[in-house]
């Protein structure tokens, strides 16, 4: 070993900067390495004379790069590397070598001095990325931020402010903060004295915008401090709160105008907690019962009611439901006097659903009871005279009629005989004041029913176009003695087979058509129907008989459709009759859900228009084979079977009952499963359709019940689930619930003409 070695030895093992020599070129080896370089890199000394130079780097780039640079210059300083311990680990290391030439002047070998900055390295690196990170915030914060110089100057600005405030660079930069302000809020910031506080958060407070406006923002500022505690500065950042406040004022607004409207509400209204103590009322809370605030507060409801009224709230399960209203009720005031209320009551949950009060109103319903009463009486006593009235009409018309109809009957008998021209003249006039009279005993009869709501409308099947060119084949025997012609005209659209009542609807026409003979004197009468519109399967008609005739004033027009009234007091006189044809057709047409009106000028005749309601049964009047009667389960047609479905999709439930109307089933609907089990009880069915999944009561549970309540009567109704939900443990669970068997949806019509005839098998089987 050289003096110059074990000098350089002694001279750098104890450094706390790590130190080696290494031999020139790219797979230079280690010559010497002191224990601080070792440590360093987690290498034992034998562990160093192994390696080549260039394995420590962690890039070996770098090192060929470090060594075409040290052939040039012979010696760097702070060259920044990465290098590569034993485990390898990164660390960053700053590198000076310089190069030791021999007597020639040649580079003998390299002596590094290298120091660990990894730590170093680590803190620009999150200096770094903390920098990003602010510009990043800066940039695109949803916040106005502006930062200021030690005298009050804005020097930065993020987009945001400028969109905030609309100005640009030129307004922004070196504006003194002040401006921003108006004089009376920048006096108020002053106030705060933010630069001795160092900071101030959420001021609220106004600043201007570009163009003048004011806008109501959020600001916080934090004062900027140099190392030795100046002022260099402060940033601040601003958010716009101006639709918040606009929404607060509101909000108080409205708040004020509730309790305006509470105090002043002729209602009584209370709040009520969890443990059911009134906490809050308002004013006529105390009128009504009497009482003080002492009295009102913390009083258990309860205390409020006579114990069986109480009995019947609770009864009411109103905390299960959520709230209850129109309840007719009663409550003692201070002096134990009873009052007729009508409550409602509203259950107040929090989030995790815990019930946390209620609400109740109550209104004095005493004197609207009284005067209900009162009421009540009077429209008995009203509808007891009118029911007599109309009954007493309808039977002495019906009465008189009868002897009519013999008169008449003998008249024309007697016409056949041979007579003098003079007696035949007398008889013809006498039979035709018969038949008018006839006629008005027939319309009176027909008025006191409908007013006594004797008649009711039929709904059967019937062919609409048939009906119609019936009637306007009979009444053209009339018209021909007029020498007016009929024509009919119907929509091709129109749905043939419909259900509805064709009497009524022949009654209508014949009327119509009636007045149109007897005020026309020469032309065509014309009679139309057309389709205005179809609706789950009801279709709306509009029915015209239009005539070329006298004519109706405007001002009368209205008129024609009351009882006893015609549109000109001449007219009977000229033309005879009474006019409560129309005022039947007018009853009738509202009967079919339709209305009657009439279009006419005066000496250009008249269009008398009525609408109704008809539920389709086929738009083109052929056979359906999809329609043949089906049996099961012993040879069981379906026809005059009791079925009531349950389905509260009203399509649905009109695709079912059609179906089943289309076998001869007599249908009932309805839309829940209580409604199921209020109708079984005042009905007798054949057979329950029942849908799983229903409003108020479902059809599982619906069936289970309907099972309880047959333990005790011994009966038993089939029920068939008609569901939606196909899957198998949902058959099972509808078995399992009681019922006797199961249709999926879409439905397959064969499969549930068989299912209800298997169930009504075996039900006639085991009954």
């Amino acid at each position: 070993m050289t003096q110059d070695k074990i000098d350089f030895q002694k001279m750098t093992e104890h450094l706390k900067v790590g130190v080696f020599r290494y031999t020139p070129g790219t797979n230079g080896k280690f010559v010497y390495s002191n224990a601080t370089f070792r440590k360093m890199l987690g290498y034992e000394a034998e562990d160093i004379t192994d390696l080549d130079v260039n394995d420590i780097f962690a890039d070996v780039r770098s090192f060929a790069a470090l060594t075409r640079k040290l052939s040039q210059e012979h010696s760097v300083k702070n060259h920044e590397v990465r290098l590569k311990g034993k485990k390898k680990d990164i660390i960053w290391c700053s590198l000076s070598v310089s190069g030791v030439k021999n007597e020639k002047g040649r580079v003998h070998y390299y002596d590094v001095a290298l120091s660990d900055i990894s730590t170093k390295k680590k803190a620009e690196k999150e200096v770094k990325e903390s920098q990003e990170m602010f510009q990043t915030i800066f940039k695109n914060s949803a916040a106005a931020i502006t930062v200021t110089d030690g005298n009050e100057r804005i020097i930065a600005w993020n987009p945001f402010a400028e969109k905030l405030f609309g100005m640009g660079k030129k307004e922004f930069f070196n504006k003194p903060v002040k401006e921003l302000y108006p004089p009376k809020e920048w006096r108020r910031m002053r106030g705060f004295k933010i630069r001795k506080r160092g900071m101030l958060a959420d001021i609220e407070t106004e600043v201007y915008k570009n163009d003048g406006s004011l806008i109501e923002v959020n600001v916080s500022i934090s004062v900027l401090k140099d190392s030795e505690g100046n002022v260099i500065g402060s940033i601040g950042i601003m958010r716009d709160i101006t639709a918040q406040k606009i929404l607060e004022r509101r909000l108080r607004e409205s708040e004020n105008k509730i309790h305006i409207i509470l105090d002043n509400s002729a209602a009584c209204i209370m709040l009520i907690d969890d443990q059911e103590r009134i906490v809050s009322w308002n004013k006529f809370t105390e009128n009504l019962f009497g009482m003080k605030k002492r009295d009102l507060y913390l009083k258990h409801v309860q205390e409020l009611y006579p114990p069986e009224e109480w009995k019947m709230l609770r009864n009411a399960n109103i905390r299960k439901l959520g709230g209850n209203h129109h309840i007719n009720t009663r409550i003692l005031t201070k002096k134990k006097q009873k009052i007729d209320v009508q409550l409602s009551i509203n259950v107040l949950r929090d989030s995790d659903d815990r019930v946390i009060g209620s609400v109740g109103i109550m209104q004095d319903i005493t004197e609207q009871k009284r005067v209900q009463a009162m009421l009540v009486q009077a429209k008995m006593v009203a509808e007891e005279a009118s029911s007599a009235k109309s009954l007493f009409l309808a039977n002495m018309s019906h009465e008189v009629r009868t002897p009519m109809n013999t008169i008449i009957g003998m008249i024309d008998l007697t016409l056949d005989n041979e007579m003098k021209d003079e007696q035949k003249e007398n008889l013809i006039v006498a039979k035709e004041a018969a038949d008018n009279l006839l006629g008005l005993l027939n319309d009176i009869l027909d008025l006191s029913r409908v007013e006594a709501g004797k008649i009711t409308l039929e709904n059967i099947e019937f062919h609409m176009p048939n009906v119609l060119k019936s009637v306007v084949k009979g009444m053209s025997v009339l018209a021909a003695k007029k020498d007016l012609k009929l024509s009919v005209n119907i929509d091709p659209n129109v749905p043939e087979l419909i259900e509805g009542d064709p009497v009524r609807l022949r009654q209508i026409f014949i009327n119509l058509i009636n007045n149109a003979i007897k005020f026309t004197h020469k032309g065509t009468i014309d009679t139309s129907v057309k389709l205005l519109k179809t609706t789950n399967g009801i279709a709306e008609l509009h029915f015209s008989v239009k005539d070329p005739g006298i004519g109706i004033a405007k001002d009368r027009q209205d008129q024609v459709f009351e009882i006893f009234t015609q549109a000109e007091s001449s007219t009977a006189r000229r033309f005879g009759g009474t006019g409560l044809g129309l005022a039947i057709s007018k009853r009738l047409a509202e009967m079919m859900n339709g209305t009657i009106w009439v279009e006419s000028e005066e000496g250009k005749g008249s269009n008398f228009q009525f609408t109704g309601e008809f539920k389709v049964i086929q738009q083109k009047a052929v056979p359906d084979d999809s329609e043949t009667r089906v049996s099961s389960g012993g040879e069981i047609s379906l026809k005059d079977v009791n079925v009531i479905v349950a389905e509260d999709n009203v399509v649905n439930q009109k695709i079912v009952v059609r179906m089943l109307e289309k076998q001869g089933c007599v249908v009932a609907a309805v839309v829940n499963g209580q409604e199921v089990i209020d109708a079984i009880e005042k009905k007798k069915f054949d057979v329950i359709l029942m849908d799983m999944q229903m409003p108020v009561l479902d059809g599982l549970e619906a069936t289970k019940i309907i099972r309880q309540n047959e333990e005790h009567t011994g009966k038993h109704i089939p029920i068939i689930a008609l569901t939606a939900r196909a899957m198998q443990d949902d058959k099972q669970r509808c078995l399992s619930a009681g019922m006797d068997g199961y249709v999926s949806k879409p439905i397959d019509r064969k499969k549930l003409y068989e299912e209800i005839g298997n169930v009504i098998n075996k039900e006639n089987k085991n009954g």
